[in-house]
């Protein structure tokens, strides 16, 4: 009788361990599959963080790829002039299977410096601008120097809306025609109309004959700016305003380069203001995102 009870007690053990047994198996199962499953997607964002990282490192060498492009463009173009009509005043785009380039080059000496223009220069030039009071050009005057022009947005006692002009290509901000790159003066083959109108002695009438002149025939040669702006209908007086204040070449350019990957839509941007000297090109500014 005693072994008959013994042997149910050994079975009743002998189940109870191989159960206890069975859920220790079944969790350690569970444990090996939670870690497999998280090795797996730690791969797997591994990979896809290293496919990214190398898309974002291809479409930075493709904006910088766009940069290098225009700067050859730059160190080979005619210093003696520049105009609306060179080669690196067209907007570059090219396509890649990887990602689409997008160039552009502005002129920064075809905006007023207002760094550079004296108090009056910088009264009349705001004359454009009516909402504008003295009040606002003094502030604007005694904040100087700025690093860009959008700093004058920074001068507190300025409303944004007072800086707004509309243009036949839309509504442009005061500061969208001012740089503080350039030497002070304005190429007269690629100034806008508008910078053309803020120039002290300037007029629509002055401004449409030199824009229509340099559609078709560029200004060239400094030496002769006065005898071709007079056969324009220029007074002696007016070509003593205008010939101060104008050049015919440019030495300062801003270059943004924008490129976007085809498959993410990664987008990278550069850009520069450089410097055109005798012995070569100098960064005067750099930024990326």
């Amino acid at each position: 009788m005693k072994n008959h009870n013994s042997s149910k007690k050994s079975d009743k053990c002998s189940k109870g361990d191989k159960g206890i047994i069975l859920i220790i198996v079944l969790w350690v199962l569970f444990f090996l599959s939670v870690v497999v499953l998280t090795l797996g997607f730690k791969n797997r964002i591994n990979i896809r963080l290293r496919s990214l990282n190398n898309e974002e490192i291809r479409t930075f060498y493709l904006a910088k790829e766009g940069l290098n492009r225009i700067i050859i463009k730059l160190a080979a173009d005619d210093a003696g002039f520049d105009s609306l009509g060179d080669d690196w005043s067209k907007e570059l785009v090219l396509e890649k299977d990887y990602g689409v380039l997008s160039v552009k080059v502005t002129d920064e000496d075809r905006f007023l410096n207002i760094n550079l223009i004296s108090k009056e220069e910088l009264y009349h030039a705001a004359e454009l601008f009516e909402g504008l009071q003295k009040e606002d050009l003094e502030a604007i005057y005694k904040s100087r120097p700025f690093n860009v022009p959008s700093e004058i947005e920074d001068i507190n006692m300025i409303d944004d809306d007072k800086f707004d002009i509309m243009t036949t290509t839309g509504k442009v901000k005061f500061y969208e025609l001012l740089t503080t790159f350039s030497d002070g003066k304005l190429n007269i083959n690629t100034v806008t109309a508008e910078v053309l109108l803020m120039i002290p002695g300037s007029s629509r009438r002055i401004v449409e004959s030199i824009i229509d002149r340099r559609k078709n025939t560029p200004f060239k040669n400094r030496d002769t700016l006065s005898v071709e702006l007079s056969s324009l209908g220029l007074t002696p007086q007016e070509i003593g305003s205008l010939i101060k204040l104008v050049k015919v070449n440019s030495s300062v350019f801003r270059i943004k380069s924008k490129a976007i990957s085809s498959r993410r839509s990664i987008e990278k941007i550069i850009e520069v203001v450089i410097k055109r000297e005798e012995n070569g090109l100098k960064i005067l500014y750099a930024r990326e995102n």
